[in-house]
């Protein structure tokens, strides 16, 4: 059983290529359990790309990405599958199955992967949603929720498989302006609860709140990492700095 000082996630040397661009450049940091990890940075710095090597979705890179000890890499099939179900993931675009409902598209990997009876699923689905301010949506189709509800769905959808660690990738950038503080203030009481999150995401007064720890990449390079504290108000990274000027 990992304690709080124990690390859930560790990189090392990790470097990523499309073609002849490098997009990852020896990335090495660790996420401790209950830890909420936030990376920030320009666009096309990387960031996505390192988030999906977490979870191994993209896993044809050089390096290690550990998960409880494990290493991604070296898992069979089987193995990886199950260390994916620990790892819940938000995407930018919801996701969610158009012709399924609310409660439907919450149950179905539970039920289908037998983590849980289908009634177990159902009640299970009606806790989180109530949760989030949703259960009256249970039956809906996600055609006729707004965008905001689309990825508070989303975000319970992967909660429902009870993972020990989630994975947001900039959750709130498809969101018209008026939807982004649901979504977020669902992150920040989900943080509250202990779990462990890593987190990409262009809000900054969010990273400021929420974080333990921010990573900020650029041109694929961890460029600077550190507290809150520390990397919004005392860095003395040149390229830190004129990245929050333009961007606070």
């Amino acid at each position: 059983m990992l304690t709080n000082t124990e690390n859930i996630i560790e990189v090392r040397g990790l470097k990523k290529a499309f073609d002849q661009n490098m997009v990852l450049k020896d990335i090495n940091f660790a996420v401790k359990k209950e830890e909420k990890v936030v990376i920030i940075g320009p666009s096309g710095g990387g960031k996505s790309t390192l988030l999906r090597c977490l979870n191994h979705l993209d896993g044809n890179y050089t390096g290690d990405v550990l998960f409880k000890g494990q290493n991604l890499g070296q898992l069979s099939k089987k193995e990886l599958q199950l260390c994916r179900r620990k790892m819940g993931m938000v995407f930018q675009q919801f996701n969610l199955f158009p012709h399924k409902s609310v409660l439907e598209n919450i149950t179905f990997a539970p039920v289908k992967l037998k983590l849980m009876s289908e009634a177990e699923a159902i009640a299970n689905a009606h806790d989180l949603l109530k949760q989030v301010g949703l259960d009256e949506k249970a039956k809906a189709y996600p055609q006729s929720l707004s965008g905001g509800q689309q990825q508070r769905v989303a975000i319970v959808r992967s909660l429902a498989m009870q993972p020990e660690v989630m994975l947001f990738d900039e959750p709130t950038s498809a969101l018209d302006p008026e939807m982004v503080g649901e979504v977020l203030g669902v992150m920040e009481r989900l943080a509250k609860t202990g779990m462990t999150m890593v987190i990409v995401t262009h809000e900054m007064d969010f990273a400021q709140q929420i974080a333990d720890k921010v990573l900020f990449m650029d041109n694929g390079h961890v460029a600077d990492i550190g507290t809150p504290d520390y990397l919004f108000n005392h860095s003395k990274n040149f390229r830190t700095r004129t990245f929050l000027a333009k961007v606070m």
